[in-house]
This record gives structure tokens, sequence and C-alpha cells, in this order.
């Protein structure tokens, strides 16, 4: 297997997603109920479309360059209004 810098990067990057959300995972049994869990399901809910966003370029094998750079602005943007819009959620009574 031949490991660009690229490569390394990405491994590495999936590596910190995956202990985030196995430390946010464990969190969310531990205090369950209220606002805490409610900010901890964000925190996982942002994390999966920040990852999912940073891996379109898989993508690319199959669908044009600018298709997957739509893609990636779009979950990004789906993160950013999920914890824009939950964290609304809960400073309003």
């Amino acid at each position: 297997m031949n490991l660009t810098p690229q490569t390394t990067v990405h491994l590495f990057m999936l590596v910190i997603y995956i202990i985030i959300l196995y430390i946010y995972d464990r969190a969310r049994v531990k205090f369950k109920g209220g606002n805490i869990e409610m900010v901890i399901i964000l925190i996982i809910i942002n994390t999966l479309l920040l990852l999912a966003a940073d891996y379109t370029y898989i993508l690319e094998l199959f669908l044009h360059s600018d298709v997957v750079s739509v893609v990636r602005t779009l979950l990004r943007l789906a993160a950013m209004c999920a914890i824009a819009f939950g964290g609304l959620r809960l400073i309003t009574p």
C-alpha cells in the first residue's frame, strides 16, 4: 500500500473522528436525559456531518469535481446549521 502524505492525513483525521465519536457516545450514555444529553447529541451529529464532508473526495471517482465540491459545502453548512439551531433550541424556553 502506497501511503502518500494526503492518505496519511486522511487516516489520521479518521482516527481523530472515531475517538471523538467514541468519547461522546460514552458520555451520552453516562449523562442520559436533559440538556447535557442534547448538547452531546448535537456534537455527535456535527462530527458525523463533518466526517462525511471530509471524505467526499471518494465521490470524485463517480462524480464531477464541481458536484463533489457542492456536496462537501452542503455537508459543512448542515453541520453548522445543526449546531446553530440545536443551540437555539437550548436557550429558548
